[in-house]
């Protein structure tokens, strides 16, 4: 596919008193159920919705096709399911936190 990659950064951020580690530690970890810390993305790839929040006519695993992205906000056409053709706003900056690891962080 043609087009300009773009690279979105996860934001990183230790949580508590607990500064054991750097936060360029908590950025080279790979946790399952946690998106990676770089995000590569271009206009046209098709990518898999995985959280929804209050939007009827989505479900997790909706296929979407990238058509304009933002800073902040990726636009994305649905390509199956009852919404199939319809033009939605995605919200790339969505807090994880991930559980059972022996310093807490946010990304």
């Amino acid at each position: 596919m043609e087009g300009c990659i773009t690279e979105y950064l996860s934001v990183d951020t230790v949580m508590g008193n607990n500064k054991k580690h750097p936060v360029e530690f908590f950025n080279s970890l790979e946790l399952s159920g946690v998106p990676s810390d770089k995000l590569r993305l271009k206009v046209g790839v098709p990518v898999l919705l995985i959280r929804k929040f209050d939007v009827p006519r989505l479900r997790n695993g909706t296929r979407l096709q990238l058509t304009h992205l933002g800073r902040n906000v990726l636009r994305a056409t649905v390509m199956n399911g009852i919404a199939r053709g319809e033009s939605f706003f995605l919200i790339l900056r969505i807090p994880i936190k991930p559980k059972d690891l022996p310093s807490q962080f946010k990304r």
